[in-house]
């Protein structure tokens, strides 16, 4: 019964999956009503507007969140989506913010992360309350705002509304993730005074800590003679395999553009940082005081590391994996450059050991560990409940064996308790997340829409 109505609700889901891709809901300036900005808004609005029309109570919560319910009792489950999207970045074989239907794939930035999965939890709601099944607890698909950026969205739900007593958060992989590494953003500056006869004027790389970096940029200003040896320096650079760099002539100067390969942070090792080849590139310069102490700085202590070997903070556990740090963004601002690390650490170490050996690493070079933000790790016992009925159903629908994954990225599990991330991609898929050319079959949506309708009235009865 739930999969023919899931069948009847196949063309609303495909096209109301389009038209939410199609709101470039990435964060900007806070207004009135949008504290992440108006296309988050409007994703937002077009959720809640989606639920009412599917029959659902549907609630915004101070405009940081929003959430559709159904069913009664005293207990509710969730499952806790979000409707922001990282930036589009470069490198698209299409409009990112134009989604259609093509062939057996969607493609745009958040189809997959995560606008499509949350609307197919809320069509596979509809399609379990249609079918009749008798729920003795109420289920909300939670629409968050701000996963992206800091999750404040969740920060203020859980301060604010009811918490449920067990859910899942299609924001990741199958079959079941129990554990995710903690994580720490570092905000991290050093002096950086231009002085001598060259100097770099500008510098900017990355667009989020938690993207590794495809672009980034710097402009050089000086003496004729050692901007021509500048961009001699430049033209002979080779880096990594995938990274190039374009020498140009500006009005100041000389310019350089740095091109890397994007990848998720918590998988930094896929990717090739920009920033990380433009400071190997800037570091072979001839430039004085404060910017040749800082790029010196930064070639012993991160350089192409993705493990925090140099940093000193590199650790590992049988659980998680290892350590990864990815530097997300990097900009000179009144003197001093200023860049993000994305750290992600194993389930059994705590933020504060790994902070205190990494604000020690940084100061013995000059460079201020300003302010960060973290979450400590999660880890749901394999004995749960929770695992337990996840697993029964990952395992009915599929037939595929529902073992149990640890990994680097941070989901809304962290968010509040009794959640796990379940889903939406299968092993071995590849959707290019936070990358160029994110899209999602429509038979994975169709798949993903019975598992989740079947772990609803799991979770829900």
């Amino acid at each position: 019964m739930v999969l023919s109505q899931l069948q009847h609700f196949k063309p609303q889901l495909l096209s109301e999956i389009c038209r939410s891709v199609s709101i470039p809901s990435v964060q900007e300036e806070a207004r009135d009503g949008a504290p992440f900005g108006r296309p988050v808004r409007e994703a937002l609005d077009h959720a809640l507007d989606l639920s009412r029309r599917l029959g659902f109570h549907a609630v915004n919560v101070d405009d940081m969140a929003g959430y559709a319910e159904a069913g009664e009792g005293p207990e509710m489950v969730a499952v806790l989506g979000h409707l922001d999207v990282v930036p589009a970045g470069e490198g698209w074989s299409r409009d990112p913010f134009r989604a259609a239907v093509e062939g057996d794939r969607i493609y745009g930035r958040g189809v997959l992360d995560d606008k499509g999965p949350t609307l197919t939890a809320l069509f596979a709601l509809k399609a379990v309350v249609d079918a009749g099944w008798p729920l003795k607890r109420r289920v909300r698909i939670l629409f968050g705002c701000n996963e992206e950026s800091g999750s404040r969205c969740m920060a203020h739900y859980v301060k604010v509304e009811e918490l449920p007593v067990a859910g899942f958060t299609p924001d990741a992989s199958y079959p079941i993730i129990n554990a995710e590494k903690g994580m720490i953003n570092a905000f991290c500056e050093a002096p950086f005074a231009p002085s001598g006869g060259l100097s770099v004027l500008f510098l900017s790389g990355g667009t989020a800590p938690n993207v590794v970096a495809s672009r980034a940029e710097a402009l050089l200003g000086g003496t004729p003679d050692l901007l021509d040896l500048a961009e001699k320096i430049a033209r002979a650079w080779s880096g990594p395999e995938g990274s190039s760099v374009a020498v140009s002539a500006a009005p100041e100067g000389l310019r350089l553009s740095m091109k890397g390969l994007p990848a998720h942070a918590s998988t930094p090792e896929k990717g090739v940082s920009a920033i990380a080849c433009l400071a190997d590139l800037l570091g072979r310069l001839p430039l004085a005081g404060e910017q040749a102490a800082f790029f010196e700085a930064f070639g012993a202590l991160i350089a192409y590391e993705t493990d925090g070997r140099s940093l000193a903070i590199a650790r590992s556990d049988a659980i998680s994996g290892a350590l990864t740090v990815n530097v997300g963004t990097v900009a000179v601002e009144e003197g001093r450059t200023r860049f993000v690390l994305n750290i992600r650490f194993p389930v059994t170490e705590r933020a504060d050991k790994v902070l205190s050996a990494l604000r020690l690493s940084l100061t013995s070079r000059g460079i201020s560990l300003v302010s960060e933000s973290h979450q400590e790790p999660l880890y749901v016992s394999p004995e749960s409940e929770l695992i337990r009925k996840l697993q029964k159903v990952y395992l009915e629908i599929t037939h595929l064996e529902p073992t149990l994954l640890a990994i680097g990225g941070g989901t809304y599990a962290k968010s509040m308790p009794n959640i796990v991330a379940f889903g939406p991609v299968f092993p071995g898929q590849d959707y290019k997340i936070h990358e160029a050319d994110e899209y999602w079959t429509v038979d994975d949506i169709m798949l993903n829409a019975r598992i989740m309708a079947h772990a609803i009235i799991e979770l829900g009865r």
